[in-house]
Formats: C-alpha cells, sequence, structure tokens
C-alpha cells in the first residue's frame, strides 16, 4: 500500500508538483532514456509507465513505440501528463487496483517502489506481468552519504553541520512517511530470488553543483519541509536561509544520490 497520510507526504496537487517533477525530468531523463534505448523499445510495443508523474518518459516510449504502439501511463493523479494519441493516462493505484490488461513489452517505474511498502511483492509481479522477451526497468534513489557529509565541496564547520542535520532529517521524514532508500541496493537480489536470472543494475549520479537541477531540487524540498525541519531539527529560519542561498553557489557541490536502475529481461 502508499503511505499517503504524512502531513509532510509530496503530492502530485502540490503548488510545486509541476516544478519538482520538471526537475526530476532534468535530473534522470538523460540516463532513463539511454538505458531503455539499450533495452531497444521496438515499434509496436506495449508500455507502462508507472507512476508516470508528468509523462516525460512515456512521451519517449510512445515516440519510439511508433504508430502502431501503446503507452499506458499511470499515476494516482495523472493530471500533469499532456495529451498524446498514443499515451493512455489512468488514475491507477498500483496496490488497490485491477492492472492493465494485456501484458506488455516493457514496464518502466521510476522512483515509486522505493516509497511502496509492499515493494517486493510489487516490483516481483511487475516482472511476471510482462510478455516474453519483455523488460522491466525499475529505478530508484540510493542514499550515497549514509555514512558520510552530504557536502562535496570545502566549506566551514557550520555550513557542514547545518546541511548535515538537514540530511538526517530527510531520512528522518523518509522513515515517517515508508520510504526506503535502502530498497534500489536489493532490487537484483529480490527478482534474483523470484528465479530471474537476466539482470543488470546501472548506477548513475548526477552533478551536484550550486545552481543545476539537483541543486535546485535540493532547494525546494528544504522549502517544502521548512515546518517539518523547524519543528523536529535544530535548525532555525536563519540556517534554512543559508543553505537555501548556498545551494545557488556555483563553488558549492552536494554529494546527489545514487539512481540505481535493474533490468529484467524475460526469455523470449
Amino acid at each position: 500500500m502508499y503511505n499517503t497520510d504524512h502531513e509532510e507526504r509530496f503530492d502530485n496537487d502540490a503548488p510545486v508538483a509541476g516544478e519538482q517533477l520538471a526537475l526530476l525530468a532534468q535530473i534522470l531523463n538523460r540516463e532513463t532514456f539511454g538505458v531503455l534505448g539499450e533495452v531497444v523499445v521496438s515499434h509496436g510495443y506495449r508500455s507502462w509507465d508507472v507512476g508516470t508523474g508528468d509523462g516525460s518518459v512515456a512521451r519517449w516510449l510512445a515516440a519510439r513505440g511508433g504508430v502502431n504502439g501503446h503507452v499506458v501511463a499511470s499515476d494516482l493523479k495523472p493530471q500533469h501528463v499532456p495529451d498524446h494519441p498514443r499515451i493512455e493516462a489512468i488514475r491507477h493505484d498500483l496496490t488497490a487496483d485491477p492492472w492493465p490488461e494485456p501484458k506488455f513489452d516493457l514496464i518502466h517505474a521510476r522512483l515509486l517502489l522505493m516509497h511502496l511498502v509492499d515493494r517486493d511483492a510489487i516490483a516481483v509481479r511487475l516482472a511476471e506481468h510482462l510478455r516474453p522477451g519483455g523488460a522491466l526497468v525499475l529505478t530508484d534513489w540510493a542514499c550515497a552519504c549514509a555514512d558520510g557529509s552530504l557536502i562535496r565541496s570545502p566549506v566551514d564547520e557550520y555550513k557542514e553541520r547545518v546541511f548535515d542535520e538537514f540530511h538526517s532529517a530527510v531520512h528522518k521524514l523518509g522513515e515517517q512517511t515508508g520510504m526506503d532508500l535502502a530498497w534500489a541496493s536489493r532490487t537484483r537480489d529480490v527478482l534474483s530470488a523470484a528465479g530471474y536470472e537476466d539482470i543488470t543494475v546501472r548506477d548513475y549520479q548526477a552533478p551536484g553543483r550550486g545552481g543545476e537541477p539537483s541543486a535546485k531540487l535540493a532547494r525546494m524540498h528544504i522549502s517544502m519541509m521548512e515546518s517539518f525541519l523547524l519543528n523536529q531539527t535544530g535548525l532555525t529560519e536563519a540556517d534554512i536561509t543559508v543553505m537555501l542561498e548556498t545551494l545557488l553557489d556555483p563553488e558549492f557541490e552536494m554529494v546527489t544520490n545514487h539512481a540505481y536502475t535493474t533490468i529484467v529481461r524475460i526469455p523470449k
């Protein structure tokens, strides 16, 4: 099931939803499209983009699938998906609603399973929902700095302290909302245990310079989490202002999360 009842939970209805989804696309789409290109999405493919967000990946799949292809783009709230003749945007709860039929040539889910309580079973079921010769592509964040600093560039002790406190707060909030930052590093093992053999994993880290998309996304998250940071950490409004300003500094560089992509190919 989804854990959607936490007051800090991100929602596609949020005023900043469009901007956040656009930043995620800027950070990850080039890598995602590279992976999907290697998987070889062919003309006539039936694809399912699960948790489609702004539909940018669904649009890529529709282009590669050609006039005979079809893309199902599902989300709890799919209102950010633009109209497209070969994209069927549906409101869908992966954990509760009947799944689209028939089976698919390609299933893609990005930054989704890490938020699901029953992620292991869902991953296996997604693989089972593929046609012979199909491929499952799953991408999720894995924290790059669980035992180290969030900062790559030299900073003073004060800035290192406030960013580390923000980093700890992100993990605390993640635990409260059911997010699992370790899931991406064990996705292969879950699918291998289910009997799948043709599995590969790619590791990608986006640039983290101040003013670039990853830093802009961090700024957005700090602003979105402001009440949580002020009420459940030792951070002050002045600390938050310093972090927001620092994340615009091109001399600043932070450590970004790994994006682990697990690709499972089904025998023909």
